[in-house]
């Protein structure tokens, strides 16, 4: 049992220096790589401030860029209203002439109703002229007829007796 004792004592010394020894190797492994790190530092530093400059002159580009964008959509927005203000200048224009238009057309309506009321005027005037002119002449020759019928009338009893002998009913009128 003491052998066993002292065996089981060299295995665990064994197996203490084996472990130890392995976790000694990282970590000197470790200590070198910062040692190595700390000389490879200046190079690692420059690298870095590379990549910082290559991404700090992209984005000095994009925000060139970006101002460029911004100041070509400002002139177009710039353009756009001058365009707009133009075409409401022009729309007004258009809307006062339009109305100027409208009351031209007004006055030129009335003018043609009242023209129309003029011709309409002037028909029923010419139609009651020549109503009038044909109730004047049918008038004219109803009173000539009357007239010959009593001269008729008159020459048959007294002038026709007298000369012919008859009795004046034989006449004819005119």
């Amino acid at each position: 049992m003491i052998v066993m004792k002292q065996l089981r004592l060299a295995a665990a010394a064994l197996l203490l220096v084996i472990l130890s020894g392995i976790g000694a190797l990282p970590t000197y492994a470790n200590m070198f790589e910062r040692i190595k790190d700390i000389y490879d530092t200046p190079e690692r530093l420059q690298e870095l401030q590379n990549q910082y400059n290559d991404t700090k002159e992209q984005l000095e580009g994009q925000l060139e860029s970006q101002r460029e964008q911004l100041e070509e959509s400002r002139r177009q927005t710039e353009e756009l209203l001058q365009s707009q203000a133009e075409m409401q200048r022009m729309n007004d224009d258009y809307r006062q002439q339009n109305e100027a238009l409208i009351a031209e057309n007004q006055e030129l309506v009335n003018r043609m109703q009242q023209l129309e009321e003029k011709r309409k005027s002037l028909i029923r005037k010419a139609i009651w002229t020549a109503g009038i002119l044909i109730g004047l002449i049918a008038l004219y020759a109803l009173a000539v007829r009357v007239w010959r019928f009593m001269v008729w009338r008159k020459q048959g009893r007294d002038g026709a007796a007298g000369r012919s002998g008859r009795t004046g009913r034989g006449a004819l009128l005119p």
